[in-house]
């Protein structure tokens, strides 16, 4: 099997979602194939590739030169997995309800490379465990930009990410003592630390790098523990939300509570519709 993310210009997340697609797509019609052949670039979004940190199981992945082949190619803006997307791609007329079925299951076949594994493991020893995903690099916008951006496209202002610190304790369930924090940039990570340190929390601590002058700031490898780490979390709590802890949730083989803090508040809420209500207007014209 064959799969050109040439236009996938966007996150690792976003690259699986084709990638994931295109798997059940060739297993709902019945194709035998052994070795998934891929052609990807990397970029400030995404630099890294896919077959360095994952495996899929019972397939081989490869990275390949780029083939002249007639092939299924999403971008960022359409491929959320849904039913709509399952039209959009299925040239072959299969069933787009068992499509999108099989398209979610798909991810439980997704598995960390071996050196990634060790490290996922010592954090699961902890067995009962809260994940807090905090993303901002990217996401983090003026209150302007924030009303105007597209309504499905995460993005956090300033003054949310102040009420997401102010408030996490009172989200948390006090039944967990344990806390894995995955973010992609260490200055709010380690003033969540040392709060809930404070207030009796247990941190589960690793080492990793951050470079601040890049736009990911992490490597592929921490991104990937990251991930994992979150899929094995008895539920999640994410600043602003993205593909990184819905991912996550697919991956896992078992249903995690998500709280979602831009969607937490009924003032978010309220927000949000404005965003949708402002994005029609602006359609119109």
């Amino acid at each position: 099997m064959y799969v050109d993310l040439t236009n996938m210009n966007s996150g690792f997340c976003d690259r699986l979602r084709q990638l994931t697609f295109c798997i059940a797509y060739e297993k709902l019609q019945n194709n035998k194939f052994k070795f998934i052949n891929i052609y990807e670039k990397k970029n400030p979004e995404c630099p890294y590739y896919i077959s360095e940190l994952i495996k899929i199981k019972n397939f081989k992945l490869r990275n390949v030169k780029k083939k002249n082949l007639q092939t299924i190619k999403m971008d960022p803006f359409n491929s959320d997995i849904s039913i709509e997307n399952c039209h959009k791609y299925n040239s072959k007329k299969v069933d787009n309800s068992k499509l999108l079925e099989i398209w979610k299951k798909t991810y439980t076949m997704i598995q960390p490379k071996k050196k990634i594994i060790t490290k996922v493991n010592k954090i699961i020893k902890y067995k009962k465990y809260v994940a807090i995903h905090v993303r901002l690099t990217d996401k983090l916008v003026s209150f302007k930009d924030y009303i105007f951006e597209l309504p499905k496209k995460d993005v956090i202002t300033n003054f949310q990410i102040k009420s997401f610190y102010k408030n996490i304790n009172n989200i948390l369930d006090k039944k967990i003592k344990y806390i894995y924090i995955a973010s992609d940039e260490n200055i709010l990570k380690k003033k969540l630390e040392n709060k809930l340190i404070n207030q009796g929390y247990k941190i589960i601590e690793r080492d990793i790098s951050y470079n601040p002058n890049k736009l990911r700031q992490t490597s592929g490898y921490d991104f990937v523990i990251d991930l994992f780490s979150l899929s094995k979390a008895d539920y999640i709590i994410s600043s602003t939300g993205g593909n990184v802890p819905l991912t996550a949730k697919l991956i896992s083989k078992r249903k995690i509570k998500y709280i979602k803090w831009t969607n937490y508040k009924t003032i978010y809420i309220l927000l949000n519709i404005l965003r949708r209500g402002i994005y029609k207007l602006r359609s119109l014209f």
